[in-house]
C-alpha cells in the first residue's frame, strides 16, 4: 500500500497541518487550545505554485471551460425544448380543427399524419437539423402507426370520451370527440420527435415503441389530461357549442305567437 501511495503522490506532498486543533481538557483549569499548525503546508503550496502554477492555471481556466460548455448546452437544450413545445401545442390544435372540420369514422389518420409531417420539419429545425419533405413524412406515418400498433389510438379515443362525457352533453361530445382525440395523439406524436431529435435523430435502445409508450404514458397522467382538456374546451368545445347556437332556429316574438293562437296582431 505504500508502494502504491509514493507512485501516486511526492514524499514532499505528505505534510502534517491541523487548521482547527482539538483542545485539551485540564482538571480545574480551561482547556488548552493548541495553535493551528499550517506553516508547513502553506510554505509547500508557495513552492507548488511558484514552479507549477502557469500550469495549474491553464488546468483550471479548462475545467471551468468545460463546466460553461456543460451549462451552455443545458441552457440551450431547454430552450430548445420549450420551442418544440410551443410548435406541439399549435399544431395539436391545427389537427384538431381539420378533423373537426371533416369528420370520419374514428380519427382520420391520414389528415394527423399530414399536420405531423410539417411539425417535424419545424421541430427538426428548432434543433438545427433540415428535413427534406419526403424524410418527415416517413417520419410521421412511422409514429402513427405505431399509435395504432399499440392501441394508442383507440386507448386514447376511450379516454378522451369518458373525460369529456362527465362534462359536457352527448351532442357537443360526439362532435368535439374526434378534433380534440386528434390534438391529444398530436401531442403524444410531437413529444415523442423531441426526443428522437434530442438524442441525435436517434429512437433509442427501446426503439420507436418504446419512446412513443412512454409518451402515452405520461400524457394520460391526470396532471397532463386535466391541463390539456381545459384547453381543449376552450379551443374546440366552445367554438362549436357557439356555431351551434348559432344554427338554432329563432325564437317566435309575443305578437307572432297570438297570431298562430287566432288573436289579432296589435300591429295591424
Amino acid at each position: 500500500m505504500k508502494w502504491r501511495c509514493k507512485k501516486l503522490v511526492n514524499a514532499r506532498d505528505v505534510l502534517g497541518a491541523t487548521a482547527s486543533p482539538q483542545s485539551i481538557p485540564r482538571i480545574g483549569k480551561k482547556p488548552l487550545q493548541p495553535a493551528p499548525e499550517l506553516d508547513s503546508l502553506l510554505k509547500r503550496l508557495a513552492t507548488v505554485l511558484h514552479s507549477e502554477g502557469e500550469e495549474l492555471l491553464a488546468d483550471n481556466i479548462l475545467l471551468q471551460c468545460k463546466n460553461l460548455g456543460t451549462s451552455g448546452r443545458i441552457l440551450l437544450d431547454k430552450q430548445r425544448k420549450s420551442e418544440a413545445r410551443q410548435c406541439i401545442d399549435k399544431y395539436s390544435w391545427v389537427s384538431a380543427g381539420v378533423v373537426t372540420a371533416t369528420p370520419l369514422p374514428g380519427v382520420d389518420l391520414l389528415g394527423i399524419a399530414a399536420v405531423n409531417a410539417q411539425m417535424v420539419m419545424e421541430i427538426a429545425r428548432i434543433y438545427g437539423i433540415e428535413l427534406t419533405k419526403n424524410r418527415a413524412q416517413e417520419l410521421a406515418i412511422s409514429v402513427g402507426r405505431t399509435l395504432t400498433g399499440l392501441g394508442i389510438v383507440k386507448g386514447g379515443l376511450t379516454l378522451i370520451t369518458s373525460a369529456l362525457s362527465l362534462n359536457l352533453s352527448t351532442v357537443l361530445v360526439g362532435k368535439a370527440i374526434q378534433g380534440i382525440a386528434a390534438a391529444w395523439l398530436t401531442k403524444v406524436a410531437g413529444s415523442s420527435f423531441i426526443t428522437y431529435f434530442q438524442q441525435d435523430q436517434d429512437w433509442g435502445d427501446g426503439g420507436l415503441q418504446e419512446v412513443v409508450q412512454h409518451h402515452y404514458e405520461l400524457n394520460r397522467r391526470e396532471s397532463y389530461l386535466k391541463d390539456f382538456l381545459e384547453a381543449a374546451i376552450r379551443k374546440v368545445v366552445e367554438p362549436l357549442r357557439k356555431k351551434t347556437k348559432k344554427r338554432l332556429p329563432p325564437r317566435p316574438s309575443p305578437h307572432w305567437e297570438e297570431d298562430s293562437l287566432g288573436h289579432e296582431n296589435p300591429r295591424k
